[in-house]
């Protein structure tokens, strides 16, 4: 990858704590191949808390809520399921917005408490903030705690071709939550992508739009591994 088309994404990790996530982070961290590192606090040891923090990269809080779902742990999880047990909570009042708030703040807290101070960006597990009951919870705590970088995008999300019914999903919560967002004087990237959302990542990045793309990898997947250590 040339220097110039690096230049225009964002690259952030995600999911750093749980599973086999911290060694690989850390080590393309060290390569210069990662710009942003998404912390999921609950699992996150103090050593590994350490060393991320000595590498000097930006730290952003995924906010999650694995308890209250009872789902999301396993980085391959059907979508499908997800989707129903996100409804069925959400509509029975296992899921409030007050729960939510809780259990984010909390976790806001427990990153000041480890990491020494709070946190660059604020982003979430799943975009549960892309859900239109939970972004207002959402800006308000990164208002509160004065958090200046948000991942949503000013312009919207890229998707691959494979990438259909969840991709429709996810662009009709954007909209949705659009103008939630914009008024807002939070920085964020133009555009957003998961790695694992595209099939063929070198054509896609022959035909990048104008502006930053942040893009989402997570690590412990082998596919986003490799692509990373061949075109970054």
């Amino acid at each position: 990858m040339t220097k110039n088309i690096r230049e225009h994404f964002i690259v952030t990790a995600d999911d750093y704590g749980i599973r086999q996530t911290a060694e690989p982070i850390l080590r393309l961290v060290h390569e210069g191949k990662i710009d942003r590192v998404a912390v999921l606090i609950h699992y996150v040891s103090v050593d590994q808390a350490k060393a991320l923090l000595a590498t000097g990269v930006k730290i952003d809080l995924h906010l999650e809520l694995i308890g209250l779902l009872k789902s999301g742990e396993k980085v391959r999880e059907s979508p499908l399921f997800r989707g129903i047990n996100f409804f069925m909570r959400y509509v029975t009042g296992l899921l409030t917005a007050k729960k939510v708030e809780a259990e984010w703040r909390d976790q806001i807290l427990r990153f000041q408490e480890l990491f020494g101070r709070l946190p660059d960006g604020l982003n979430s597990h799943e975009h549960l903030h892309f859900f239109p009951a939970f972004a207002q919870v959402f800006i308000a705590l990164a208002q509160e705690y004065r958090v200046v970088y948000i991942r949503f995008s000013r312009r919207g999300m890229l998707m691959g071709q494979d990438f259909i019914l969840i991709g429709k999903i996810l662009t009709m919560l954007w909209h949705r939550t659009w103008q939630l967002y914009a008024g807002q004087p939070f920085q964020t990237s133009d555009y957003l992508v998961s790695l694992d959302w595209l099939s063929d990542f070198q054509a896609f990045s022959r035909t990048l739009p104008s502006g930053t793309v942040e893009l989402v990898v997570h690590l412990e997947r082998e596919e986003d591994y490799r692509i990373m250590l061949e075109h970054f």
